[in-house]
């Protein structure tokens, strides 16, 4: 229960000393107390007006055994500030800051199977904790900020088999490297729902992202990172993103029924786009995206049935797109435009078919466009600028344009 913060500020000052050292396994220790040995909670804390519990001490166990500590909107549930290889399980935190906060300094603590729900910032904060920190099989929910935060250089930690839910962002890593965030459940996010900041060389793995207000997995200024094989449905906006972000992978993912893109690059080079699925259970509004984005890879994707090009390229240069299926999209299979200069890209061994558009439409000058395959598209099968480099292979039949292809050599 929360109530206001200058009507507790005494009380929180008077608390702000007790120390708890208890004197077997099993403890009903007050608001405030500090734990220094394994300790087994037996009976709530409630109303707490400052910090729940703070751990005191190296290679112990706070098992809250079911209980609940509640606190008013200030402080922090359980408060690690620098002590290794500490468990922290079994109990709902609420009515805090900061649920469950790791602190810098703090090496080997778990954080498992806790419900943290209604706190203000963040369920669970790992702020410059040092590594090998672990936030297993928690729910952590309601939260009006971050539900899990991984921040401020903390780095080769792990956020696994989470259940994050209703909170504004669901899981946020910022300026760390080296994380794994894999097996979580992230749904009903207001913003964000798995969002990578700064920083360098995370993995997110087998997530399952659905129903995010904004963008289901964002990468911002961040490199070689690895997204794979996660499932992405119905983001506000667009399913995986990078922005200003290089050299990072994008794998073996499947994202349905994006507001925007499925998959978008923007102002984001040198990364590879493999083997995603784009649409599983509904189409997005797009399936994959290149903006200001050059010397990227994009090969053997599925973008197929999506509400308007399957792969679009826009004032992109240098791409490879290569052995990619665009079939039965709303518009082109594959459309490539920019500005004069902005060129250089490679179409090679793709398959567009059935799209309501041009199988394959480019727009600007100096492409290549061979072994590309199109049939039984509403306009051209392949429509190509003068100044494309026809580099020859090109097949195409059963389109609506009888001539079958423009600015290129197609055979049947």
């Amino acid at each position: 229960m929360k109530t206001p913060r200058i009507a507790v500020l005494a009380a929180t000052l008077a608390l702000a000393a007790t120390v708890f050292v208890p004197g077997s396994a099993s403890a009903a220790p007050n608001c405030g107390a500090v734990v220094t040995t394994n300790t087994t909670v037996t009976a709530n804390l409630t109303d707490c007006p400052g910090d729940g519990l703070i751990i005191g001490a190296h290679n112990i166990t706070l098992n809250l055994n079911g209980r609940t500590i509640d606190g008013v909107g200030l402080g922090v549930g359980v408060r690690n500030n620098g002590f290794d290889n500490v468990t922290i399980r079994n109990g709902t935190i609420t009515g805090f800051d900061h649920g469950v906060a790791l602190n810098p300094g703090t090496t080997g603590n778990l954080v498992t199977a806790l419900t943290v729900r209604d706190n203000e910032f963040t369920g669970v904060q790992l702020s410059n904790a040092d590594t090998n920190n672990r936030v297993i099989s928690n729910t952590v929910e309601l939260t009006s900020q971050r539900g899990i935060a991984v921040i401020g250089d903390s780095n080769g930690n792990v956020v696994r088999s989470n259940i994050v839910r209703n909170n504004a962002d669901g899981i946020y890593v910022g300026a760390s490297l080296s994380n794994l965030v894999e097996l979580n459940t992230v749904s009903a996010a207001s913003d964000r729902s798995i969002d990578i900041e700064g920083g360098r060389s995370n993995t997110l793995r087998q997530n399952t992202v659905t129903s995010g207000g904004d963008g289901a997995i964002a990468l911002t200024s961040t490199t070689l990172n690895v997204v794979d094989n996660n499932t992405v449905t119905a983001s506000g906006d667009a399913g995986i993103a990078l922005t200003t972000s290089p050299s990072n992978q994008v794998i073996n993912n499947r994202v349905s029924g994006s507001g925007d893109a499925g998959i978008m690059l923007s102002s984001s080079n040198g990364n590879t786009v493999r083997s995603n699925n784009l649409n599983v259970t509904g189409p997005n509004a797009g399936g994959i995206e290149l903006v200001s984005s050059n010397s990227n890879t994009v090969q053997s994707n599925a973008a197929n049935s999506q509400l308007s090009h399957g792969i679009e390229l826009q004032n992109s240069a240098s791409n490879r797109l290569l052995s990619n299926t665009a079939n039965s999209n709303n518009s082109s299979g594959i459309y490539v435009s920019g500005s004069a200069g902005v060129a250089a890209n490679l179409l090679e061994a793709n398959t567009t078919s059935s799209n309501h558009g041009d199988g394959i439409h480019v727009a600007n000058a100096g492409n290549t466009v061979r072994r590309n395959i199109a049939r039984l598209n509403g306009g051209w099968g392949i429509y190509a600028v003068a100044g494309t480099t026809d580099g020859g292979g090109n097949r195409a039949s059963g389109n609506a344009e009888a001539a079958q292809c423009f600015g290129v050599v197609c055979t049947a």
